[in-house]
């Protein structure tokens, strides 16, 4: 059974085999400050835990462009991708985030990020549309009323 939980500084060590692993300690333990002070950039913000069995598979991320709009993104360790568990941890997390009142969701998606792409398009986001980032990337916007 796949589950949500708060991050904490005992996460601290559960980062391997994802993207924040890349972080220093300062930047992990900042984040996760954040997240438990629910604030980044003057915006809503928290880190979630996914858990399958009391065992950390990834991880989700929740934040506020406004009032109403929340992005929500899952990372979700190696030796647990493609076995369905960042559908099942983005549909309670889109489920936690309207518990909270937020009424759409957007995805920003790297256009050559197959998996995401199919994720987001199964979970009923519709392309809102394709541009380029800062960095020159390929982006596509997906957008959801929750």
């Amino acid at each position: 059974m796949i589950y949500l939980k708060p991050i904490t500084l005992d996460n601290i060590n559960n980062f391997k085999n994802t993207a924040y692993d890349n972080m220093t300690l300062e930047q992990k333990e900042e984040m996760i400050t954040e997240s438990i002070n629910k604030i980044h950039n003057n915006m809503y913000f928290e880190f979630l835990v996914v858990y399958k069995n009391d065992v950390v598979i990834g991880f989700m991320n929740l934040f506020a462009h406004s009032k109403h709009i929340i992005s929500c993104g899952p990372t979700i360790k190696d030796e647990f991708k493609c076995k369905g568990f960042g559908f099942e941890a983005e549909q309670l997390a889109l489920k936690y985030a309207k518990d909270k009142g937020f009424t759409i969701a957007v995805g920003g998606v790297d256009d050559n990020n197959i998996a995401s792409i199919r994720l987001h398009e199964k979970l009923g986001f519709e392309l809102e549309r394709k541009y380029s980032n800062k960095q020159g990337r390929a982006i596509r916007l997906y957008i959801k009323a929750i």
